[in-house]
């Protein structure tokens, strides 16, 4: 089953889920509606089931993220979905292979009964909490392919070193000369990358430094890669999802590519014209990527999305109401953080105190606030 598939066929599923909790609630447990509904809703689960051994859905702010991907635009009914598990104490919930109907049908039950007692898991139907403190987070799924080559890598690999920012550079240089990709050292650089995080390496000790204002850019995207692969391995991402993260993160700024370097290098502030260029590498980067082949689509959107604020600011302008993809939100607090403790052309790099008040300070308007809680968690104390 492709993604695709898995994305549409879940929130079927739901919202079967949804109009049986809702009919429990308005006729009674007994109505034949809530079987007819939860015999739909099985139906689809079922269907996923049969390609995958299990799905995992948890709650970050007010998205609902589906095996890692944050649902679409959520429907009212995703809403109504997400109140549903918040009343009962739920943030995680996952369906195993095996579930039975009268396992499903149960779970109905206890989410439509008002009173605020537990849900308790079943073999098919596992609910849980998601722990932003926590060292590991919960994992959405078992240990993947992807993952288990990832640590083999790391174990052959071991620490970080110049080696991984000089390939960084290469990979930047040549997608600025060729226009194209090097889509296969990226996947190596990511591997390396969370084979030694997931190896509990701590993650500010491996940031690199900026030894020269030339080298700012390929040392910010190594840097906010770190950054954002530590926060999505904390809030339970893993496998290929966590994977393509890291692949976002590196290439957030590829569209700066396309920005002149006398722009980029300016020391000062940059005039109106200079920022309505600068301000252009979040589109191009994306239009960049949407051509280049095996870049996942999560990578498009942190190129076109990481300068857009969680109060619907920011630039690019795009229509009322979009709000960034959880990834780009993640990919925008690692990039604030990195920026202000670098010294650049324009500006002095900012003790740690402040720049953990300016997130603070921000979040729930520049910043998800769930987010960044989960953020300043890390980070402090270990900088």
């Amino acid at each position: 089953m492709s993604e695709l598939d898995l994305q549409d066929r879940i929130p079927a599923a739901l919202w079967e889920l949804v109009k049986a909790v809702n009919s429990a609630r308005y006729y009674g447990l007994d109505h034949p509606s809530v079987g007819a509904y939860a015999r739909v809703a099985y139906r689809e689960i079922s269907g996923v089931l049969a390609a995958v051994p299990s799905v995992t859905l948890f709650i970050v702010a007010d998205r609902l993220v589906i095996e890692g991907r944050s649902s679409p635009s959520p429907a009212p009914f995703i809403g109504r979905f997400i109140d549903l598990l918040r009343n009962k104490g739920i943030e995680r919930l996952s369906f195993h292979r095996g579930v039975t109907a009268e396992e499903l049908a149960a779970f109905i039950v206890r989410l439509a009964v008002k009173d605020r007692g537990p849900v308790r898991s079943s073999p098919g139907i596992r609910l849980g909490k998601v722990e932003f403190q926590g060292p590991d987070g919960p994992p959405p799924s078992g240990p993947s392919p992807v993952e288990d080559g990832i640590v083999e890598a790391a174990g052959r690999l071991g620490s970080l070193g110049d080696v991984e920012l000089e390939r960084i550079r290469e990979m930047y240089e040549i997608a600025e000369r060729r226009k194209r990709l090097d889509v296969g050292s990226l996947d190596g650089i990511v591997k390396r990358f969370i084979g030694i995080l997931l190896a509990d390496f701590n993650p500010i000790s491996l940031l690199a430094s900026v030894k020269g204002a030339h080298e700012y850019t390929f040392t910010h995207v190594v840097n906010v890669g770190i950054l954002t692969i530590v926060q999505a391995k904390n809030l339970g991402f893993s496998g290929r999802v966590l994977h393509e993260i890291g692949m976002a993160s590196m290439l957030h700024d590829v569209g700066k590519i396309f920005i002149p370097d006398d722009i980029l290098s300016k020391p000062g502030r940059l005039s109106a014209a200079e920022r309505a260029v600068i301000e252009m590498h979040t589109i191009k980067g994306g239009r960049y990527l949407l051509e280049q082949e095996g870049i996942p689509t999560i990578a498009v959107l942190a190129a076109l999305e990481h300068h857009r604020k969680f109060d619907g600011s920011g630039y690019p302008v795009l229509r009322s109401g979009w709000r960034p993809n959880l990834i780009s939100q993640m990919i925008s607090i690692s990039d604030v953080y990195d920026a202000l403790r670098s010294v650049r052309s324009y500006s002095r790099a900012k003790p740690r105190d402040e720049i953990l008040r300016i997130l603070a300070d921000d979040k729930g308007e520049a910043y998800n606030p769930r987010l960044v809680g989960n953020f300043l968690a890390l980070v402090a104390g270990t900088i």
